[in-house]
C-alpha cells in the first residue's frame, strides 16, 4: 500500500485554510470544495510544498461523524489514508491483524467513486483505505 494523505477534521474548510494552512504553514494550494452526501461532509485537498496531501473534512450537519469528532476534541488530525493495491485483499489483511472496520466499503465522491473504508488499528489510529485507480 502507498501513503495518500492525512485527513484533518475542521469546522470550516475555507476558514481553516485562510487562518492556519496558508499564512502560518505556507500551504497555498486548495482544491475546490466537494460535497459528499454519502460521507455526510464537505472535502477539499491541499498540498504542502513538499507534496504531502492534506484532506480537510468539514461536517455537513450534526449527523456527520466529523461533527462528533469536533464535539469531542475540537478537530485536528483525523486519519491516515493509504491506496490499497488490491482493495478486498488489503481490507481482509487489516481485519486479520485485529483492525476493526468502522464503516462498510462505499464509493467516495472525492476519489471518483472508488471505494473507501475506515478502520481502527489495534493502537486506535483511524486508517482509511482507498481503492487503487484501475488502468483501463
Amino acid at each position: 500500500m502507498e501513503f495518500d494523505h492525512v485527513g484533518i477534521a475542521v469546522k470550516n474548510i475555507q476558514q481553516y485554510f485562510d487562518s492556519m494552512l496558508s499564512p502560518i504553514l505556507g500551504v497555498h494550494d486548495l482544491s475546490e470544495i466537494i460535497i459528499d452526501p454519502i460521507q455526510n461532509c464537505k472535502i477539499a485537498f491541499a498540498t504542502t510544498l513538499n507534496g504531502v496531501r492534506l484532506e480537510l473534512i468539514e461536517p455537513l450537519n450534526e449527523d456527520s461523524p466529523i461533527h462528533q469528532i469536533l464535539q469531542k476534541k475540537k478537530g485536528g488530525l483525523y486519519h491516515m489514508c493509504f491506496v490499497a493495491n488490491n482493495f478486498d485483499e488489503d481490507v481482509k489483511k487489516c481485519l486479520s491483524h485485529k483492525f476493526i472496520a468502522l464503516s462498510k466499503p462505499q464509493p467516495a465522491i472525492a476519489f471518483n467513486n472508488r471505494r473507501v473504508i475506515f478502520l481502527s488499528s489495534p493502537t486506535f489510529e483511524i486508517i482509511e483505505l482507498v481503492e487503487e485507480i484501475k488502468n483501463l
